[in-house]
């Protein structure tokens, strides 16, 4: 009798366990989803809502390319997404991209790959041009940031033939 105590606690807590790693994951989605992304405990910054300007092109490249993954990326753009949350994103990187022309990139192959986000991000957005935002982001922080991922698109200047 015991035995069957215990295998029924063990049993309880990995269910237990199970759904709370569920809720937390499908937070995290749904955190992602509406444009907004804890970064770190110092404050939230969401996209969609400019509350934080980016200093350096490479905080921004990093944060876009999370939302990606997250949104896109290992499969989901295959599943049905939030075209409002993408659309938001998209409409972010043109106002922050706009900023940092107007700042002065002066690297030409980055403005070159900046002018090309912003275009996509103006045009009608379908998986098409979804997926492309998320290959610009992806080779742009592998150069910029040096993201670890073997897997590079080549869309970019920045990045080049590497």
């Amino acid at each position: 009798m015991d035995q069957a105590k215990v295998m029924f606690s063990i049993i309880s807590l990995l269910v237990a366990a199970t759904f709370a790693a569920l809720y937390i994951y499908i937070f995290s989605l749904h955190t992602e989803v509406n444009g907004t992304k804890v970064k770190g405990e110092e404050h939230l910054v969401s996209a969609a809502t400019f509350p934080a300007e980016y200093e350096h092109v490479e905080d921004f490249v990093a944060d876009f390319h999370e939302f990606y993954n997250r949104t896109t990326g290992y499969g989901m753009i295959d599943r049905p997404m939030d075209l409002e949350a993408q659309e938001r994103q998209a409409t972010a990187a043109v106002a922050y991209i706009d900023v940092f022309i107007e700042n002065g990139v002066v690297h030409e192959d980055l403005k070159k790959d900046l002018l090309s986000i912003k275009e996509l991000s103006n045009q009608s957005l379908t998986k098409t041009e979804i997926r492309a935002l998320h290959r610009y982001f992806h080779d742009l922080d592998k150069a910029l940031n040096h993201y670890d991922h073997e897997d590079t698109f080549g869309v970019t200047e920045t990045y080049g033939e590497q």
